[in-house]
């Protein structure tokens, strides 16, 4: 992400506007800062994160916004299928394997967070694990393999996952709405393992 923290102004424009989607006045100005990161699936959609500093431990929230559009991303796919259908997302061989890091990043599939590793080093947790377990995960990952079908107008998309301490290779079918749907999964690395000798499995 190429995160652009706003001025005094537009920080305000934000929050009034986030204030107005009914979100109770979490943030004022004072207290909160205000960041905002393009997204190479949108045209015109902007990914805004908000944090307000004034509460222990401070807190965010992040939205898809437009001008004074905004929907908070609330762990279901809703808020991102909403703005897809506003005509705002752009697939190609590139952007929807980044349009799918950031969709497992926000949302919950069957109560599980999910995430798409593009670069092993990236991994959650992979500081905990000892060198020949970090060398079983690096052998183990492959970049995303892309293919599109013109005849369905659909991407199918070959990935590695990061779900509940497990590196797995699933095979995830993605509409030019962006509808996504897991085909099928397997486990390539228990990544949870916190040295050689823990069992880890490749």
């Amino acid at each position: 992400m190429h995160w652009q923290r706003l001025d005094r102004e537009n920080t305000l424009k934000v929050i009034d506007s986030v204030k107005s989607a009914g979100d109770m006045g979490l943030f004022t100005p004072a207290t909160s800062e205000v960041k905002k990161s393009p997204l190479s699936f949108y045209e015109d959609f902007n990914l805004y994160k908000l944090t307000n500093f004034a509460s222990l431990p401070s807190f965010t929230f992040e939205y898809l916004g437009k001008g004074q559009f905004f929907h908070y991303l609330d762990g279901t796919e809703v808020p991102i299928y909403t703005v897809n259908d506003q005509g705002a997302l752009t697939l190609n061989d590139r952007s929807v394997v980044d349009y799918l890091e950031f969709f497992f990043a926000h949302v919950h599939i069957d109560d599980e967070e999910m995430l798409l590793i593009k670069n092993p080093h990236d991994m959650p947790l992979l500081d905990s694990l000892g060198d020949d377990s970090i060398a079983v995960v690096v052998r183990n990952h492959n970049p995303a393999r892309v293919e599109y079908d013109g005849g369905h107008d659909k991407y199918t998309v070959e990935a590695d996952l990061y779900a509940d301490g497990l590196l797995i290779r699933a095979t995830i079918a993605v509409t030019s709405n962006g509808r996504v749907s897991i085909l099928n999964r397997r486990m390539i690395v228990n990544a949870v393992a916190h040295s050689a000798g823990s069992g880890i499995m490749a």
